[in-house]
């Protein structure tokens, strides 16, 4: 089973944003979409959720043509976790939580005692259950992030995409819940496709990546075949090392660093 992209052509009116863009995602993956800032990250999640339609090229999921599927169809299927949050949830935690179950409710249906059980279940996963009594407007960034990925995760297990998942994470939380995705992903057969600022978390975390460069596909695959010095200097327009900083782990650096170090 596959979240297949073929030939997409996308953007914004009369301005492709992504140009001929081609790859598979199977079941069970976390993949990475790496590029500089505008290289089309964020168009090309929205262009997957839906929430953008493609002027050419296809789309299918598990072999569903994706524009052929209704709002709610869609939205049972595959969620997206943005990259900013603003102060329109004026409820707690876990009612925000259980709003992801809102594709599954007929019209004038409200959430039912499953619903919050799959929510407080949710939170508990992601080590967040002492969020569910909080008011969302009142957490941090970082909190609302936990807060947003466990309400995409109760309204889809098959598919979740993530714009920036780590902004606003302090150092701990952000390998925390890159880590939690990445399990999710081999112990449900979950897919995720997240938009990633930092090269390192991908190379790190990631099955799978797509680079793009200037709304182009520059390179797609496993990661650890395509993650290379030289490709990622391609891809962010400068010369980087990669380096061994422990035994079995390595980490990229801009080469400029050198010249602070010495």
């Amino acid at each position: 089973m596959t979240l297949a992209c073929s030939a997409l052509r996308c953007g914004y009116g009369r301005e492709p944003v992504l140009l001929d863009i081609s790859f598979l995602v199977e079941n069970g993956t976390f993949c990475a979409i790496l590029g500089r800032n505008g290289s089309g990250k964020t168009t090309l999640l929205h262009c997957l959720g839906g929430i953008l339609k493609p002027d050419q090229g296809r789309l299918e999921l598990d072999g569903l043509n994706i524009a052929r599927l209704s709002r709610q169809e869609l939205a049972r299927l595959v969620s997206l976790v943005p990259q900013e949050s603003i102060d329109i949830f004026p409820f707690q935690v876990i009612d925000v939580v259980v709003m992801g179950r809102t594709p599954f409710l007929s019209l004038g249906q409200s959430p039912g005692r499953d619903d919050y059980r799959l929510a407080w279940q949710t939170l508990g996963l992601l080590e967040a259950g002492y969020l569910g009594e909080r008011n969302f407007n009142k957490i941090s960034g970082g909190e609302r992030q936990i807060a947003l990925l466990a309400r995409a995760l109760v309204q889809s297990a098959n598919t979740i995409l993530l714009d920036e998942p780590t902004n606003h994470l302090d150092f701990q939380n952000t390998y925390r819940l890159l880590g939690r995705i990445k399990e999710l992903c081999r112990s449900r057969g979950l897919r995720a496709m997240a938009a990633i600022h930092d090269p390192n978390l991908a190379y790190l975390f990631s099955d799978q990546v797509v680079m793009l460069k200037e709304g182009r596909l520059l390179a797609q695959g496993p990661t650890e075949q395509i993650m290379t010095a030289e490709r990622v200097s391609e891809l962010y327009g400068t010369e980087t090392l990669l380096a061994e900083v422990s035994r079995g782990l390595s980490l990229f650096f801009p080469a400029l660093i050198k010249r602070y170090r010495s």
